[in-house]
């Protein structure tokens, strides 16, 4: 059974709703140009039905008048965490600017499709992003591992094979805590779902399960989810001027992080 449902939609008020769903900044928005690989982070701001029109907030666009210029024609990617949409193409009808601030008017689409994924995209950590969790149980026994993926729903584990004597799967509760490279830490109670030996590399992979139940600790968990994916992004363009986005707070190292 397929883990994913496709759907298309052309009609203008169903576009138009989809788009006013996208102002409540539920989802991360990116505009990319045609003829490019760079997704440039944007906001939609409005949406004015009668007209077909919205305005996109395209401050962090760098090199905006050349793409413009070229009268290029883009399109939209809007993910949640369980969703992705893209439009067909889009132009531009005109650039404001108010203050320091950019903004980009632009003709609805002809048409969107949406992804709808039952289970939620993991982003995996590259090289030099190194996240170290401690994974703690209610007897106060400790297991160091590092971050290998994180998901909305919980992540994958590494550490070496010799330490995971002790470790329990199924109900046995655990806290699992991350701490970034900048200090910032991330906790949540989890369960322990399955596991995997590289005899190679002698590496342990652990899944865990976040038991999330509150509306902002899963919004924090995407927000590291989306951060970690585009630090990866960004790592992985080996050319300069192919990485338009700051690097990710999360993985600026800080002296003075505290240990986990």
């Amino acid at each position: 059974m397929s883990n994913a449902r496709y759907a298309e939609i052309e009609a203008p008020q169903a576009i138009a709703d989809a788009f006013v769903d996208l102002t409540r900044n539920a989802h991360e928005v990116t505009l990319r140009f045609d003829g490019t690989l760079i997704h440039y982070p944007v906001s939609v701001m409005t949406v004015d039905r009668v007209l077909g029109r919205c305005l996109l907030d395209i401050t962090g666009i760098g090199d905006l008048n050349r793409m413009l210029g070229a009268d290029r024609w883009f399109v939209l990617h809007a993910r949640q965490a369980s969703a992705v949409m893209q439009t067909s193409a889009m132009r531009t009808v005109e650039v404001l600017q108010r203050s320091t601030r950019l903004g980009l008017r632009c003709e609805l689409p002809g048409e969107i499709t949406f992804l709808k994924r039952r289970s939620y995209f993991r982003a995996a950590l590259g090289q030099g992003m190194r996240v170290a969790v401690v994974l703690r149980d209610s007897r106060g026994n400790e297991w160091r591992a590092t971050l290998h993926d994180l998901s909305i729903g919980g992540c994958l584990l590494s550490l070496p094979a010799d330490d995971v004597h002790g470790l329990e799967f199924g109900d046995v509760r655990y806290r699992a805590r991350a701490c970034f490279p900048n200090g910032e830490t991330f906790e949540a109670a989890s369960q322990l779902s399955h596991s995997h030996i590289d005899t190679d590399a002698q590496r342990a992979y652990i899944g865990v399960s976040f038991d999330i139940g509150l509306e902002k600790e899963s919004r924090d968990v995407w927000f590291y989810v989306r951060e970690v994916e585009r630090e990866q992004a960004r790592q992985a363009s080996a050319r300069p001027e192919m990485r338009p986005l700051a690097a990710s707070r999360l993985f600026e190292a800080d002296g003075d992080t505290p240990a986990v």
